[in-house]
């Protein structure tokens, strides 16, 4: 058998191994559901429209000098 300092020891071990196991197990809850709102949050971003928009261009002007001959 093992002396009663050990089995207190071994107890406030295997407490405080548990209590370790159960902060990890909520720090990683806690970041996957961090991951899953960041993730959902940049699918729902600015609506894009289904068509694309037309872009206006610079009017195109005409040369000042016509080429001779016309």
């Amino acid at each position: 058998m093992k002396p009663s300092r050990q089995v207190k020891s071994d107890e406030r071990d295997n407490a405080r191994v548990f209590r370790w196991g159960i902060g990890a197990a909520i720090f990683v809850f806690i970041l996957a559901l961090a991951y899953n709102f960041l993730t959902q949050t940049r699918e729902e971003g600015p609506v894009k429209p289904s068509t694309p928009t037309q872009t206006q261009s610079a009017p195109q002007t005409a040369p000042a000098n016509p080429p001779p001959g016309k």
